[in-house]
């Protein structure tokens, strides 16, 4: 070996120390990079990575520091349910009352329209009679009115009567009409002198106060029952209606009386019946005494129910 070449070899040799100092360097540099090092390696490269340790967990607590924020918005209210609103009637109809018809029409004081069953019915009001618009009886006009009044354009109960039929020989219902409060329009109407208590045939449910209200209008001379009415009504004088003018032993065989009731229909009554002894027979309006059912019936008469 030549001078020279030794000089060069001493030149360059790296001492050990320094060979392993480097190593060790390197390997703290992975170690740290590493997160799965061995805690338990030797040297210094072991404890530089438990020193390095608490960093590395404190980044991520960083990081979610930084991330979680603290907010300054309020909390939102808790949401609540409100209550079912009850449900709104509708304000353009009001509640009808069960069994209530509407009133189309007036006829006169006595007989109306109403829509029934989605049609047009009259009813011909049980318990009254008032004066006629056809033959223009006194006070006819002012009782049509007065119906008018009462029940037009409003709403009715129409009751039945078990003791009437259900229609008369016009094809009209038999009813009694009250209003919505529960009064009873025939009874306003023979109360005001309007009409007169009616009883066919047979006497219908509340004629006691029918009788009534007309005894309280005839003392008050209201409607019907004033002077002028009375006095256009009055037929000419005529003997004595209890004063038959056949020979005075007619009566007492001819002793059934044959009347004829407001709407034209012609009824006679035999002793003992039910409306006998009420019934009045007015010879100027064509009733008229018989001595046998036989001659009533032949002369278009029919029996009375009672």
């Amino acid at each position: 070996m030549t001078v020279l070449q030794r000089h060069t070899r001493s030149t360059h040799r790296v001492p050990m120390g320094c060979v392993r100092l480097a190593a060790c360097s390197v390997a703290l540099l992975a170690l740290t990079l590493v997160a799965g090092c061995n805690p338990e390696a030797e040297g210094s490269g072991s404890q530089a990575t438990a020193a390095a340790r608490p960093v590395a967990d404190a980044a991520p607590k960083a990081a979610d520091s930084a991330t979680a924020r603290p907010t300054t918005e309020r909390p939102s209210p808790a949401r609540t349910t409100p209550a079912a609103a009850p449900k709104a009637t509708s304000p353009s109809k009001k509640p009808v009352a069960s069994g209530l018809v509407a009133v189309v029409g007036v006829t006169d004081g006595d007989t109306i329209k109403v829509r029934l069953a989605g049609k047009t019915e009259r009813v011909r009001v049980i318990g009254i009679d008032t004066p006629e618009l056809r033959s223009h009886d006194c006070y006819a006009q002012q009782a049509a009115s007065r119906m008018q009044s009462i029940v037009q354009s409003k709403q009715v109960k129409l009751v039945a009567d078990p003791t009437q039929d259900d229609r008369d020989r016009y094809g009209r219902l038999l009813r009694h009409v009250r209003l919505a409060d529960g009064r009873s329009v025939a009874e306003l109407l023979i109360a005001g002198g309007f009409g007169r208590e009616y009883t066919y045939d047979v006497a219908y449910v509340g004629q006691a106060a029918h009788l009534k209200a007309q005894a309280a209008a005839k003392s008050a001379h209201r409607g019907i029952w004033s002077s002028g009415c009375l006095a256009a009504v009055s037929p000419a004088p005529a003997p004595k209606a209890a004063a038959p003018s056949a020979p005075a032993a007619a009566p007492k065989s001819c002793l059934i009386k044959g009347n004829i009731a407001s709407d034209g229909e012609k009824i006679y009554h035999v002793p003992g019946g039910a409306f006998y002894d009420v019934t009045k027979i007015s010879e100027s309006k064509g009733e008229r005494w018989f001595c046998t059912e036989s001659e009533a019936l032949n002369a278009g008469w029919r029996p009375s129910k009672r």
